[in-house]
């Protein structure tokens, strides 16, 4: 009896997990297909936006995976999908052989003037800055200086620079480039924005008026150690030097010691230059001119230097 009893509990056992698996298995839902609850989506750069993707049936489990056509443009993140530059790209989710896709749109980081100290200012002298910056304060500028090549150019003098291929978001956040060189083998360097003879006068009077109110800007970026470079500036009578570096600048026998410098980590560091320095050193612009470099600029000598920089202008900062 005792015998009979234990082949009885051992069937029974086996009889439970046969039950048992038949119920998973009958709980096991076949997935028939993927959704995407966007067909298409447009997201700003830098911002972000998500996706739900579903499996069809409703009830139906399992684990998703996200893709990119083009990362460069867009990159997705279990569905979360962040602007990289503006431009178009296919972001598919996928279960097995089953797919969904959405069309993400990237466009251009909006501008608020507002909410930038360098954009909330006036009375702006352009010499570089992108388009869509440019559009936001255009009102406000006073001059622009910027190469059009009829009148205005950027010359790089005797071939000493080569240009770079600019990549990724320039100072304001947008996918324009910026100017990017690499100085060459010829033992030094050197560029000027000219403001050509037959070009509309350049009249920065105000700023001899009231010194105290104007900067110059521009933001640089390097992953250079130790580079240094002299900035140029003229009004149309005297000229003056101000390096920005790591070390100093020596040019034709003078030494030019920093005036500022910037963390080498590859991102955009602003640098604000008061008017009353240019005073300091000989230069008012209290008559309006052309046929001048309104901004000239050196990187040495040392072949393989890099120079990076964006959104360089006068301007009277806001009150």
């Amino acid at each position: 009896m005792k015998t009979k009893a234990i082949l009885i509990l051992a069937m029974s056992l086996v009889m439970g997990v046969f039950f048992t698996s038949c119920e998973d298995d009958e709980s096991t839902v076949t997935v028939t297909g993927i959704s995407i609850d966007q067909s298409t989506l447009e997201v700003e750069v830098e911002a972000s936006a998500t996706l739900v993707a579903s499996l069809e049936p409703a009830d139906a489990s399992g684990d998703i995976s996200w893709s990119s056509s083009d990362a460069s443009v867009a990159s997705v993140n279990n569905g979360v999908v962040i602007g990289i530059s503006a431009g178009t790209a296919t972001v598919v989710a996928t279960h097995g052989a089953y797919s969904a896709s959405c069309e993400v749109t990237v466009t251009a980081k909006t501008i608020d003037p507002s909410e930038t100290e360098s954009l909330n200012g006036s009375n702006y002298t352009i010499i570089q800055i992108d388009e869509a910056s440019y559009g936001a304060i255009s009102d406000k500028v006073i001059n622009d200086c910027r190469p059009d090549d009829t009148n205005k150019f950027l010359y790089v003098w005797d071939n000493t620079f080569t240009g770079a291929t600019s990549s990724g978001l320039n100072f304001y956040g947008q996918t324009e480039s910026w100017v990017s060189l690499v100085v060459g083998s010829a033992g030094w360097s050197g560029a000027g924005y000219n403001i050509s003879s037959t070009a509309d006068l350049v009249d920065m009077t105000d700023m001899y008026n009231n010194p105290d109110d104007y900067v110059f800007h521009i933001a640089f970026k390097s992953a250079q150690e130790s580079s240094s470079y002299l900035l140029i500036f003229a009004d149309g009578s005297a000229e003056c030097k101000i390096c920005i570096g790591s070390s100093a600048f020596t040019d034709n026998g003078v030494t030019y010691e920093p005036y500022a410098d910037f963390t080498r980590d590859n991102e955009w560091h602003a640098i604000e230059i008061p008017a009353s320095k240019f005073n300091e050193l000989g230069v008012f612009y209290n008559e309006a001119f052309n046929d001048k470099n309104i901004f000239a600029f050196l990187a040495g000598g040392t072949a393989g230097t890099t120079l990076d920089f964006d959104a360089a202008f006068f301007y009277k900062k806001a009150e």
